[in-house]
């Protein structure tokens, strides 16, 4: 039996516009229309190619994470090379391009095991990295009395952010003023305008 080649052919124009109708249709559907079949239509080609391209939907997936993963790396990046790298890192998470294809993810994450580990892996990645900038601002400014250790600040930073983009995705805005009026003030004493 010949083996199947596709697999290998990471730069090829039918698998890059699996990937890219796979990520149209999550932005545009969600995870429910995750399947071979709607993101071959979607690509307007033909469904075999899915499983020639990729040995499974949960590589496909990845493949799409990917992507995805790397448009946030570049936004992070910049983000953690500004002169206000904590304040930054809140704007980001809190206005971040990708946030509802992220919210995808978690969901498709609960059918994809290599997915899960995908998204575990980059996301300890990130945090890492945010941890490793506040804890720098920190010494860079002789601060630390009075305010969340870095790694509080990091995942505090990201949880509200994300709770603020999930409640604005269904029309809730409540207290969300009060919030982010609170997240300022701690801002301005870690980096003052």
């Amino acid at each position: 039996m010949v083996a199947n080649r596709g697999y290998e052919s990471v730069d090829a124009k039918s698998r890059l516009r699996l990937i890219d109708a796979a990520a149209e249709l999550l932005g545009i559907e969600g995870h429910p229309a995750f399947s071979a079949r709607r993101i071959a239509d979607h690509a307007k080609l033909k469904p075999q190619l899915v499983h020639y391209y990729f040995r499974s939907m949960d590589e496909l997936v990845v493949a799409v994470f990917h992507r995805t993963a790397a448009e946030y790396f570049k936004f992070h990046d910049e983000a953690l090379s500004s002169p206000s790298p904590v304040r930054a890192i809140w704007n980001l998470n809190s206005h971040l391009p990708v946030a509802r294809l992220m919210l995808e993810f978690v969901a498709l994450g609960k059918r994809y095991p290599l997915l899960r580990e995908e998204m575990r892996a980059s996301g300890e990645a990130f945090r890492k990295l945010q941890v490793e900038a506040i804890e720098s601002c920190y010494r860079q400014r002789g601060l630390g009395e009075g305010l969340p250790c870095p790694e509080a600040l990091a995942m505090l930073l990201s949880a509200l952010a994300r709770s603020l983009v999930i409640e604005e995705s269904v029309g809730v805005s409540t207290s969300h003023d009060a919030l982010k009026d609170y997240v300022e003030g701690l801002l301005l004493r870690i980096e003052p305008a």
